[in-house]
């Protein structure tokens, strides 16, 4: 006797999502809980992720703005020890390299010219200062920024003035500008003070300037040569450009040098790595409170509607029918809870940053998937409790009920 094949299932998609979508709002109480402990999860993901994440692009900032992603290219002795000077097309040349953000290019300062507070000071008292020319370009390739004043532009440039690094206007005296030094045999006017360059101490100790002033006022054969490229590298990028400045700035010469802070381009590195981590470790700490949350809320949900199932199991429900329902409203809970706590967790790790003067940083990645492992982790933490009330009988589940 041959039987007759099974009957192929008619509960469809729109009917899992309908029956499941009533049990949820039909229990609304019961739903804002469950919701709530995904919408913590989710929040606390969001939200401590934004927080590292600000604090580590704050940190990052930092490191970088004292040097970490700065390359010093600068030219080195030929045979006959005389530096071999950096060709002019230099500067654009290093700028076309992919990684570089920005290049401030430093001139031949002139020889045996040096700052003093007054004309009354001796000579031989130098402060230990020295004078430097720059282009305009300089302030932002080593992210300096002036504690007061301004800084050369295309007019003051070709003036009789110049700017302070932080320890020369200090060991000057100089505390504001408007006031003026003697340089060189003339008063230069004091138009801007740098606030500390970090690691690049030799801004700090220097007496800053203008790049066409010193052409039109100084004489020498070296006058107007460059004497060295300040490169910005792109975030995280100074290792990769480190190799190909030389090439770049004077294809072919031997005589080029460049130097990095190393040990704190290894301490960015590491910092990195290390809040990256700690990012990850906090969000699956947040996303098992999340799931133990749903776990708990779907276990009571089977006890509650044993009934329910052995009604629908005596109509003829089968046991695939009863797991996907429960598993499928196990995942809408956790997808609303999902998005409300993306909104939450975002407004936090804004708040957070904002009190403690960070850059709002939220990582893309982070309002990507968060959503989708709500689903995901939801789903998991539902289905030990839809395959329990899968496997209720009909028989049973009435007489519990």
């Amino acid at each position: 006797m041959t039987r007759a094949p099974a009957a192929r299932s008619r509960f469809r998609c729109s009917d899992v999502l309908r029956t499941a979508w009533s049990g949820v709002v039909s229990r609304p109480q019961r739903t804002v809980l469950a919701s709530l402990g995904v919408a913590l999860g989710i929040g606390a993901l969001t939200a401590l992720s934004g927080a590292a994440a600000s604090n580590q692009a704050q940190l990052l900032a930092e490191l970088d703005r004292m040097g970490a992603n700065l390359a010093i290219v600068t030219a080195t002795p030929g045979p006959d020890d005389v530096p071999v000077p950096l060709p002019q097309t230099a500067p654009e040349m290093v700028g076309r390299v992919d990684g570089v953000a920005e290049v401030g290019v430093f001139e031949t300062a002139p020889e045996d010219v040096h700052v003093y507070r007054t004309d009354l000071v001796p000579a031989t008292e130098t402060n230990g200062l020295d004078v430097a020319v720059a282009r305009p370009d300089v302030l932002g390739a080593i992210e300096a920024t002036l504690a007061s004043g301004r800084w050369f532009d295309d007019a003051t440039r070709a003036l009789p003035v110049t700017v302070l690094g932080h320890t020369a206007a200090d060991r000057l005296g100089i505390t504001r500008p408007g006031d003026r030094v003697w340089i060189g045999g003339h008063w230069y006017g004091v138009i801007g003070i740098l606030d500390s360059a970090g690691l690049a101490t030799e801004i700090d100790t220097a007496a800053i300037l203008g790049d066409r002033w010193v052409r039109d006022s100084f004489a020498g054969a070296d006058i107007g040569d460059l004497s060295a490229l300040y490169v910005r590298a792109e975030p995280g990028r100074i290792d990769q450009i480190t190799d190909t400045l030389p090439s770049a700035a004077s294809p072919g010469s031997p005589f080029v040098t460049v130097s990095t802070l190393t040990e704190l381009a290894d301490a960015r590195t590491t910092a990195d790595d290390s809040l990256h981590t700690l990012g990850l470790v906090l969000a699956g700490i947040a996303l098992l409170v999340g799931a133990v949350g749903i776990a708990n809320t779907m276990v009571v949900t089977v006890l509650e509607r044993r009934g329910e199932i052995g009604l629908r199991r005596s109509l003829g429900a089968r046991s695939v029918h009863v797991a996907v329902q429960f598993l499928t409203e196990a995942a809408i809970l956790a997808l609303v809870g999902g998005i409300a706590g993306l909104v939450l967790g975002a407004a936090a790790a804004a708040i957070i940053a904002a009190v403690s003067g960070q850059p709002v940083v939220i990582p893309a990645e982070v309002v990507a998937v968060s959503p989708g492992v709500a689903v995901l982790v939801g789903a998991l933490a539902g289905l030990a409790p839809a395959l329990r009330a899968a496997r209720l009988s009909p028989t049973v589940a009435l007489r519990a009920a």
